[in-house]
């Protein structure tokens, strides 16, 4: 009995179970909150080596010269090629959104006075599986960033890809956890897929009805001025309203479902595609909103402009990646898309000469770069 792992209930000594926990529902959640902090320190060590990787990549193409036509002119670095700028600062601008993330999802972890973890259960859940799969895929664009001296073990990205690939299970399958996040964001909208429930199931339809007069007007859905696309409120309503749409949709389906006499599970097992984009979606929102929380506290303007630079061109990456699926809702025209690809393009290009500080700003020690193609 002395060695049982009782933090949250324990055996009386007449033999009766307690817990100071009354609620068992809330008990089992807190109980289930111990997993949170190995969720964030599998992101943490997965983005690690992603933000390794990208060293390596960056360091090598800041210094490796391609072939030119002309012998008279020195040959082109492969960071002055616009499509090797695509394929590596974008990775590295969704790098320090995921860092800024993790750093607010450990302080909330940590905060004692707030006991009920639930909530961040739910936040972590679904940013463990979008970082954990980020970060092999940064790996893997990194080591083909290369070429063929990617793949020597001597400069550690082969290693890497073997490390880092195992994150996206451990702590939890990250199809699982996704499923977990979405399921906690149908709670926070309290749809309860019962008659009790109609109500708030009204109340979503609302917001998705003020969601659509705003973004059906042909005049928003084709802005494409600078000053538009590179604004936060617009980053922001994008994520907010892709969201919101899938939980709407996904709660309308649960809800048909059930009224057809079909139960609750085999329904879930039903929308489960939708519940996994759904994950998606929160996380990319949570991540981007807790990024632009830190830009908004940084008081030397030189920075405050370089990381707006990198929030803008990760949300437009990120909208750009479900650019289907907004084009589909009506949300994006054809026209914004474009200028949306396109200012992603310039924004790599502009933050070409920032690249190096950028890469050392990851605080990877000097004696750990033992890469020889990044030295």
């Amino acid at each position: 009995k002395e060695n049982l792992l009782n933090k949250y209930g324990t055996i009386l000594a007449n033999g009766e179970y307690y817990s100071e926990i009354k609620n068992p529902n809330k008990r089992f959640f807190t109980m289930l909150g111990t997993l949170v902090g190995g969720r964030i320190c599998v992101a943490r060590a997965g983005l690690g080596g992603a933000k390794f990787a990208l060293t390596v990549a960056i360091k090598h193409a800041l210094k490796r010269r391609q072939f030119n036509d002309s012998v008279k002119i020195q040959e082109d670095l492969l960071m002055d090629y616009p499509s090797h700028q695509l394929r590596l600062t974008p990775l590295v601008a969704s790098a320090y959104v995921y860092h800024f993330t993790l750093d607010k999802m450990m302080s909330l972890y940590c905060d004692e006075s707030q006991p009920d973890k639930r909530k961040i259960e739910t936040q972590v859940a679904g940013l463990k599986s979008i970082i954990t799969w980020y970060a092999n895929d940064t790996i893997q664009e990194c080591r083909e960033a290369c070429g063929g001296k990617g793949y020597l073990i001597e400069n550690r990205i082969a290693d890497l890809k073997g490390d880092v690939d195992i994150f996206t299970t451990f702590e939890g399958d990250n199809n699982v956890l996704l499923q977990l996040a979405a399921k906690g964001v149908l709670s926070d909208f309290k749809a309860e897929f019962n008659s009790a429930g109609f109500s708030t199931v009204l109340k979503l339809l609302s917001s998705q009805l003020s969601d659509k007069l705003s973004t059906i007007n042909p005049m928003y859905s084709n802005k494409t001025d600078k000053d538009h696309l590179y604004n936060p409120k617009f980053h922001v309503h994008a994520l907010e309203y892709r969201t919101r749409r899938l939980t709407y949709t996904l709660a309308m389906r649960i809800r048909g479902y059930i009224k057809k006499g079909i139960p609750s599970y085999q329904a879930f097992l039903k929308v489960q595609t939708h519940l996994m984009t759904l994950g998606k979606a929160y996380s990319a929102e949570l991540a981007y909103k807790s990024f632009l929380e830190h830009t908004n506290t940084i008081t030397d303007p030189d920075y405050k402009t370089l990381f707006e630079k990198i929030g803008t061109l990760h949300a437009l990456y990120e909208i750009r990646k479900d650019a289907s699926w907004y084009l589909e809702q009506g949300y994006l025209g054809g026209t914004k898309s474009k200028a949306i690809r396109q200012r992603v393009e310039r924004l790599c290009t502009e933050l070409r000469p920032h690249l190096n500080t950028l890469i050392d700003g990851f605080g990877i020690p000097d004696h750990l770069m033992t890469a020889p193609i990044a030295n």
